[in-house]
């Protein structure tokens, strides 16, 4: 008998127009399939439905079909039993997590399940073992990464010992160290015989642990088959919205750098280690009109410190702060917010109007009063530009993650800010977000602004930025030109392959991302 079945599964947020159409999936014990899909395909939808958070927990206007755990249909199974035999793991994790322990949110479904505490802590002490987690003992999860926060929670799904693992967009923060971590936990856990579906936007992330794979196209789901007879097949991919894996991309020759728009020195973060060094110790950066700087390290380096530190997110202990020439380091948080857009890779985290057009109205105005129908109609200029010009009066909470992030950029390019920080843009993984992440980029960097880009995407940085950046040991490492950088000791002490394809100069790099 299959471990799960999805029988003519049908999903939307509208009557009449479903996201997802007539989805059939049969997954064996053991088996591990890979869904990818472009950003708002709808993996996240079908993912809930078949982790049974849809519809027990939250509800959606159209919804028909059912969805089977070995043969029992899920809409009568105790919701009790039904996530203790699954383990699910979220696209934003926050929604997973309290300001608890790390081991306290890994015992957290064990205790639901008043399992004796003594096998409780064994398990929480193997899994954060297995899981190279026990560095994070002790540590709150909101002083963690999203990276180390992700794999806490990936700790949490497999310590009631599930059945079935869903996991949706895992690799999302993760450095290509912790990847390799969570590819290994994964084919651990699927080797005693769980079953696994994973919804990804990259293959090449999760190829290693996954037998097959099928795409979301409009609306449907394709039949599985071997991932490696799709990886050669760039129009496939092309045709689901993706980024083909492992495709060369074009070399951009690097305009001159302009004035000096942002200048640390001597950054001393008051936020510790657990040996009391500073996360951040004399780290000195300059970033400058023009330039797109994507800036790199492990989970838990000090990237996040970093942008915290800048936008007044997080006190510093000491150092300098210089924007557009003038000392910084003592201005509010909403003082710099007029000169510092932020995109972050969680945007509703920032949202807070009931309209999309009033949230790009507030960033053109920054408080400041008079012109509301100029504000309004160059609002609603930008809308159109990203994409979001029909969905003005919609609720930003109602929009899909990438539609949000659409309104991330929207709202950092209507600032006018002379610099943007953007941290894990998820909508550049697909073609449509590519296409306007670098619509903004290129708008940035025409008019003498500069964006600081984080992320664990090495071939995006390599793509996109015109200097890289390595956080590592409190400071940085390294900073200069992208070629160098590939090349240099402190990128090969982070133990990752360089970038797939062709890298800046005209370099081809034979090492790719584990």
């Amino acid at each position: 008998m299959p471990l799960l079945t999805a029988e003519s599964l049908t999903l939307g947020f509208r009557e009449g127009a479903p996201a997802l159409s007539g989805i059939d999936i049969v997954l064996h014990r053991g088996e591990r399939r890979l869904i990818c899909g472009a950003t708002g395909s709808g993996k996240t939808t079908l993912l809930s439905a078949l982790a049974g958070v849809i519809p027990r927990i939250g509800s959606i206007p159209v919804f028909s079909g059912r969805v089977c755990l070995q043969g029992r249909d899920i809409a009568g199974i105790p919701r009790d039993e039904l996530f203790s035999r699954t383990g699910y793991v979220a696209q934003a994790v926050e929604d997973q997590l309290w300001d608890l322990g790390v081991e306290d949110i890994i015992a957290f479904p064990m205790e639901n399940r008043a399992l004796p505490r003594a096998e409780i802590r064994a398990r929480v002490r193997a899994l954060m073992e297995d899981l190279e987690l026990v560095p994070l003992a002790g540590r709150r999860v909101l002083t963690l990464s999203g990276g180390e926060r992700r794999m806490v929670v990936l700790a949490a799904a497999l310590a009631s010992r599930p059945e079935l693992l869903i996991l949706d967009e895992p690799t999302t923060g993760l450095d290509p160290a912790a990847r390799g971590r969570l590819c290994a936990a994964l084919d651990w856990a699927t080797c005693e015989g769980r079953g696994l579906i994973v919804a990804e936007q990259d293959p090449a992330h999760l190829s290693a642990v996954t037998e097959s794979v099928s795409l979301i196209r409009g609306g449907g789901l394709s039949a599985p088959v071997q991932a490696a007879s799709l990886m050669g097949e760039p129009a496939v991919w092309r045709e689901a919205g993706l980024l083909a894996p492992g495709r060369q991309r074009p070399v951009r020759p690097a305009a001159p750098p302009g004035r000096d728009l942002l200048r640390l020195r001597g950054l001393i973060t008051q936020l510790a280690r657990a040996d009391g060094t500073p996360v951040l110790d004399g780290l000195d950066l300059t970033l400058r009109g023009g330039e797109v700087l994507g800036v790199i390290g492990r989970n838990g380096a000090g990237k996040t410190t970093l942008m915290k530190a800048i936008l007044g997110l997080m006190p510093a202990a000491g150092g300098t702060l210089e924007i557009e020439g003038a000392r910084a380091e003592r201005w509010t948080t909403a003082r710099r917010a007029t000169r510092l857009a932020y995109v972050p890779q969680t945007m509703r985290q920032i949202l807070f109007h009931m309209t999309v057009i009033e949230e790009v109205v507030f960033a053109i105005r920054m408080g400041r009063t008079g012109e509301e129908d100029a504000a309004r109609t160059r609002a609603q200029e930008t809308l159109e530009r990203y994409g979001l010009g029909g969905l003005a009066q919609a609720n930003p909470f109602a929009l899909s993650a990438r539609q949000q992030g659409q309104l991330g950029l929207a709202c950092a390019d209507a600032t006018g800010a002379p610099v943007a920080i953007i941290d894990e843009p998820l909508l550049a993984r697909d073609l449509q977000g590519r296409h306007l992440l670098e619509t903004f980029l290129e708008r940035m960097t025409l008019t003498d602004r500069a964006v600081m880009l984080i992320s664990h995407d090495l071939e995006l940085v390599d793509d996109v930025a015109t200097r890289l950046a390595v956080v590592a040991g409190g400071t940085i490492a390294f900073d200069g030109a992208l070629a160098e950088g590939w090349a240099s000791p402190a990128f090969r002490a982070l133990g990752w392959g360089a970038p797939c394809g062709i890298g800046r100069e005209g370099a081809a790099w034979a090492g790719c991302m584990t």
